[in-house]
């Protein structure tokens, strides 16, 4: 039984059935199901491909803008640098309108001008202005050697006074000479120094008679056992009657090196042989 030949594959051949031209030959194709029967399909395989038409379909549709006109596409780089633009325009402006952050803001130091200060004063009034220092005029311990009243022409030689045994102090035992109280400070040292004299003994004018005249301003001078001399100022003269003695006045402490001079004073007591009153006198070391 002679074979069927082979049936021609699908494809396209230099020259289509009958010798037509590409494009316009036919395809045989055989059905799956009827070996016998070929269908014959009658066209161009694959379609003719035309240039004009493969222009049309590479080129893209223009863009409408909403204004109705037509517009291209620019070059990449035009593109890219448009973009760059616009992104720098939008944090420019974002910028501008944010600010800076608290935290970024410059800081600014407020420095106060240093307040004007009154011109100097001349020095006589910066001087008058301090508080003056007082200076306590005192000497350094020295017994008392002698006293002299200028004023009433006294001029005594001075011993040591203690206590008697009752507490009071003791006396010159005649006239003269002046006592000088040991548990006083020294004439001249800080404090209240105590000299005691009569105002007369047996009939006769003691060291300190006339004590009661005595003013203010008048001077007494003492020397003493160091060669120096104290020269004090009288500020006042008191009488007290020898029961109401005032005690703290004269031995009192005090802030400069001051002086009193006692002696009896007042009426005499013709059956006691004493005086009613005590002369004080109160001065203070001026050299």
């Amino acid at each position: 039984m002679p074979q069927r030949p082979p049936p021609a594959r699908p494809g396209p051949s230099a020259t289509g059935a009958g010798g037509a031209a590409p494009g316009t030959g036919t395809l045989a194709v055989r059905l799956r199901d009827d070996p016998d029967g070929d269908v014959r399909i009658v066209g161009a395989y694959p379609p003719p491909l035309v240039p004009a038409d493969v222009g049309a379909l590479l080129a893209r549709p223009p863009r409408v803008t909403r204004y109705g006109r037509h517009r291209r596409r620019g070059p990449r780089a035009a593109r890219a640098w448009s973009a760059a633009s616009v992104v720098l325009a939008v944090t420019g402006a974002g910028l501008l309108v944010l600010g800076p952050t608290p935290a970024e803001a410059p800081v600014h130091r407020v420095v106060a001008a240093p307040a004007e200060l009154p011109p100097e004063q001349p020095a006589r009034a910066a001087s008058a202005a301090v508080a003056p220092v007082a200076v306590v005029r005192q000497l350094p311990a020295s017994p008392p050697t002698a006293v002299r009243i200028p004023a009433l022409g006294v001029s005594s030689d001075v011993m040591e006074l203690g206590l008697r045994r009752d507490g009071a102090m003791e006396v010159p035992p005649g006239a003269y000479p002046v006592g000088w109280y040991d548990r006083s400070p020294t004439p001249g040292q800080l404090g209240p120094a105590v000299l005691a004299g009569h105002v007369d003994w047996a009939g006769e004018p003691g060291a300190f008679a006339g004590l009661d005249e005595l003013l203010p301003g008048d001077t007494v001078e003492v020397d003493r056992a160091d060669g120096s001399t104290a020269v004090f100022r009288v500020d006042r003269v008191e009488e007290h009657a020898k029961d109401a003695f005032p005690s703290d006045a004269v031995y009192g402490d005090l802030d400069h090196a001051g002086l009193r001079l006692i002696t009896c004073g007042g009426t005499f007591d013709e059956d006691t042989g004493d005086y009613a009153d005590n002369v004080i006198v109160f001065a203070h070391l001026t050299g």
